[in-house]
């Protein structure tokens, strides 16, 4: 699977955060740049890049506001759109880890295939269950 396809359907797909990842996604697409790069371009790492797009907003900050305009050269209407955009994803209730992912796209593609399944689905559960531990 290629990184950052496959997103899952969410439970809350209008939440403000989607669309705005959605809407990077397309625009960085548009324009042809590579996840990776355009993650470097605008001072984020690779993964924090990815969840923005999957729906995590506060990897964006002052600096990602300004730098997304330029590197996607959006100027008038297409910057006013984007800086609503993170405006309403930033007021909006932040995503949890459950909004995002589901139990099994996250399940140990080894322990997915049944021999020893006994002590595959008790190791399965175990794993997915301190993967959606809520965080303390």
């Amino acid at each position: 699977m290629r990184f950052g396809t496959g997103l899952p359907k969410l439970k809350h797909m209008k939440h403000p955060a989607r669309e705005l990842g959605a809407w990077l996604k397309t625009n960085r697409q548009r324009q042809g740049i590579v996840l990776r790069l355009f993650a470097g371009q605008i001072e984020l790492s690779p993964a924090e890049y990815a969840e923005a797009e999957a729906g995590v907003a506060r990897w964006l900050g002052k600096e990602q506001e300004a730098l997304i305009p330029q590197v996607l050269g959006l100027a008038g209407p297409g910057r006013r759109q984007f800086l609503a955009l993170l405006e309403r994803a930033r007021a909006a209730r932040p995503l949890e880890f459950e909004d995002i992912f589901t139990r099994e796209q996250l399940e140990p593609v080894r322990l997915r295939q049944g021999k020893g399944r006994q002590a595959a689905a008790r190791a399965k559960e175990a794993i997915l269950e301190a993967v959606f531990e809520p965080l303390k």
